[in-house]
């Protein structure tokens, strides 16, 4: 008989995981206001005063991810000024 492991994730909020994901889903969100039809693989990291945005997009017009990075920031209360942003995203058009 094998063995099963059921494990599930709860982060309060402002946790870096959390703030990953709100920043990756906004990134989402910003592609698909602009084309229904983008796909968006990117990954967002965080650590002391640094997020790093990284993948591949395929959408037909440009999206700010710095400036969407920054209003997330500000949105949960962090001040977007004491981060450093780091953005490897590939446009895949």
């Amino acid at each position: 008989m094998s063995k099963r492991y059921l494990t599930a994730e709860s982060v309060c909020a402002g946790h870096p995981d959390k703030l990953c994901d709100i920043i990756a889903d906004s990134i989402l969100e910003a592609c698909l206001r602009k084309d229904k039809a983008s796909r968006v693989a990117c990954e967002v990291m965080a650590t002391k005063g640094k997020i790093i945005v990284a993948g591949e997009i395929s959408c037909s017009e440009k999206v700010n991810i710095r400036d969407i990075v920054k209003t997330v920031l500000k949105d949960v209360g962090y001040n977007p000024l004491k981060f450093l942003i780091y953005v490897y995203v590939h446009n895949c058009l």
